[in-house]
């Protein structure tokens, strides 16, 4: 009989769910709503809830070996959250193989960020197996990141390696979520692209059709709608923003000599206007020989690669 994983990856707005195979091909799929609100107990009822929906539709051709979780923050090896998910608080302390239990079947959780890096290099395009030094960036809401270090996703000491989000580009700056200041978090998610464009409209410092009205009800997107109608304002947001994130990644990349940066999430969906700019940063701010031979690609799995990470988590061999 063939073997199936299921699978939650937790946000900040709704939670995936689906069934896995071995191969990496989608036997059910279904999204429900995040509920952050909900206290730990109740958070732990609802994603038993979801595993029943999903459970009931596994192919009769197939038995489920294991259930695989991500969320935002970092658990211990016991499954426990320890902490890191600000916008879901009633997450810290739930104990993820309590749900594993309920239906008899062993638990994996992991950091989202890291399960989308390990599902991008499990499952994604098979060149990045040739590569011995990689992060996956993950662009939305918040940042994220991850890292595969000679086959092996790297994880550290707490599960929260490759918090790229929280690297300082700006000493003293806004105030951020974590409790530190300056993070890129603050300046390259899609809350930061609509600030620094509400800053420049503020200022009047460059042309723009772009109004506070517009950018709330368009968010970060819209930007580089306009952007592409060559908006001076809008341009001008992708240019700073990107160069930032440029400059968070060429840290990363001088610590650990990366040989490939992997760049998804939604804000991805236009690569290409933020490419130069985080190329430009990384030259200017990387060692000479790394900054000369990364390679950097938009990720391929889209918003699928935390669910791809979690089957990985029970059917990718490291060794």
């Amino acid at each position: 009989m063939k073997e199936a994983v299921v699978a939650l990856d937790i946000g900040g707005t709704y939670i995936k769910g689906a069934l896995l195979s071995k191969e990496g091909n989608f036997l059910y799929k279904q999204s429900f709503e995040t509920i952050a609100s909900l206290t730990k107990e109740e958070h732990k009822d609802h994603m038993i809830n979801m595993l029943k929906v999903l459970i009931e539709n596994l192919p009769s051709d197939y038995k489920l070996i294991g259930f695989a979780s991500g969320s935002p923050g970092m658990a211990d090896k016991d499954t426990v959250h320890i902490g890191g998910a600000e916008n879901i608080p009633g997450l810290y302390g739930i104990k993820f193989s309590d749900v594993g239990d309920f239906f008899n079947i062993p638990s994996r959780h992991e950091n989202d960020a890291n399960l989308a890096t390990l599902g991008e290099f499990v499952y994604g395009d098979e060149e990045n197996k040739n590569y011995n030094g990689i992060m996956a960036v993950t662009l939305g809401t918040g940042i994220g990141g991850g890292f595969i270090l000679d086959g092996r996703l790297y994880i550290g000491s707490h599960g929260g390696a490759g918090e790229i989000g929280h690297v300082c580009v700006v000493p003293n700056g806004l105030n951020c979520n974590c409790g530190s200041r300056g993070c890129i978090e603050q300046y390259a998610s899609a809350a930061g692209f609509v600030n620094s464009a509400k800053q420049k409209i503020h200022k009047g410092i460059k042309k723009t059709a772009l109004t506070f009205t517009i950018l709330e009800e368009g968010k970060a997107k819209i930007i580089f709608d306009y952007a592409k109608k060559d908006d001076e304002l809008a341009l001008d947001v992708i240019r700073e923003c990107g160069y930032y994130l440029g400059i968070s990644i060429s840290q990363a990349i001088n610590f650990l000599d990366l040989d490939l940066v992997l760049i998804g999430g939604g804000l991805c969906k236009d690569f290409d206007m933020l490419i130069p700019h985080i190329k430009s940063a990384i030259y200017d701010y990387t060692l000479r020989i790394p900054a000369r031979d990364i390679a950097i690609k938009s990720a391929s799995l889209g918003n699928d690669a935390g669910l791809l990470g979690c089957a990985a988590l029970f059917f990718y061999n490291e060794n």
